[in-house]
């Protein structure tokens, strides 16, 4: 089965590079050996003069799971057609194990809106490119709607390409230090390229709307959408708060999306799942005539959907009463 989910993704990126391939490496290189600080960004705007074809890189490249998680040592394919790498044979063990020796496969949790989550970026998240205008004009786009963006032969971009359409709000702040955490980028939906009309216009097609897209949203390079996770425990003890959610609430339940100041400079993956506590809190106790504390109180549970550098997204799996920003998220582990 792993087999042919691997055949499946590699004849994928195949169709993918026949839309829009990657030009020629620089040098001829065909293959490339990961090294430490190496990022799909960076390899592409070594070999390629542009970071934005990284997603292309990920796409011939399907051995990897996540694109922010690359390892020293790996090899990666700067051509549609892989490295050839030796094939060692097993010789197969037979062992008799018993029902009580088999571990239960690990929790998976479905999110059936994949892609609207959003995430806290550092910076406003580069663009490659805005859209510019609509057939007919209107102010309010959805999916099926032809628009008009500022991409074409100048930047590579062929027909078939397919660029995901975002805002970036206002930065975010920290509910409870004050510090500019980052910004929230909002995905609207993705857009297909249908024509490219000169060195920076192409006519493309609303394919995918997760919300209202209006002119002047801006597009990047698509990026797959994550609806499935592994529900997994951490390595060691983490903790964080609630920082935003995604719909500018007050208060959040079972359903609703949060973003966490951890992320991947702290080891967090996704499927990782966050324990929500309201922080301690003094209070005055009459009979003994003084301030005493209240511990922590359990709230509620997220799982983690998305992961950046120094944030998470998550969704609340279970809460016992309305979660908050600036409550505090323990890594369960």
């Amino acid at each position: 089965m792993r087999l042919k989910l691997i055949l499946l993704a590699v004849l994928l990126g195949g169709m993918a590079l026949a839309q829009g391939r990657l030009p020629e490496p620089k040098g001829g290189v065909t293959i490339y050996v990961i090294r430490p600080g190496d990022s799909l960004w960076k390899i592409s705007n070594r070999f390629f003069d542009n970071p934005l074809f990284w997603p292309r890189l990920w796409g011939i490249n399907p051995f990897i799971d996540n694109p922010n998680l690359i390892y020293p040592g790996e090899v990666l394919s700067l051509k549609p057609k892989p490295p050839v790498l030796p094939v060692v044979k097993l010789t197969p063990e037979t062992k008799l194990v018993s029902l009580k020796e088999i571990e239960p496969p690990p929790p998976v949790f479905y999110y059936s809106r994949g892609g609207h989550e959003g995430f806290i970026s550092p910076d406003e998240w580069e663009h490659m490119g805005t859209i510019l205008s609509s057939e007919p004009p209107k102010i309010l786009l959805g999916e099926g709607d032809t628009v008009y963006a500022n991409v074409g032969w100048d930047d590579g971009v062929r027909a078939g390409d397919k660029f995901n359409a975002f805002r970036t709000s206002k930065v975010v702040f920290h509910p409870l230090t004050g510090r500019g955490v980052g910004y929230k980028v909002a995905m609207l939906g993705e857009i297909e390229i249908s024509e490219v009309l000169g060195k920076k216009m192409s006519s493309a097609k609303i394919t995918n709307s997760l919300r209202e897209i209006t002119r002047g949203a801006r597009i990047r390079p698509t990026e797959p959408f994550v609806k499935e996770i592994v529900l997994k425990k951490g390595a060691d003890r983490l903790e964080g708060f609630v920082v935003e959610t995604l719909n500018n609430v007050e208060l959040s339940g079972k359903g609703d999306i949060v973003y966490v100041d951890v992320g991947e400079d702290d080891a967090v993956v996704p499927g990782n799942t966050f324990s929500i506590y309201k922080l301690p809190r003094k209070t005055f106790d009459p009979d003994a005539g003084k301030t005493v504390t209240i511990t922590p109180t359990l709230v509620g549970k997220i799982a983690i959907l998305n992961v950046r550098q120094e944030t998470s997204t998550g969704i609340i799996l279970e809460s016992t009463r309305q979660i908050e920003k600036g409550d505090m998220a323990s890594l369960d582990f």
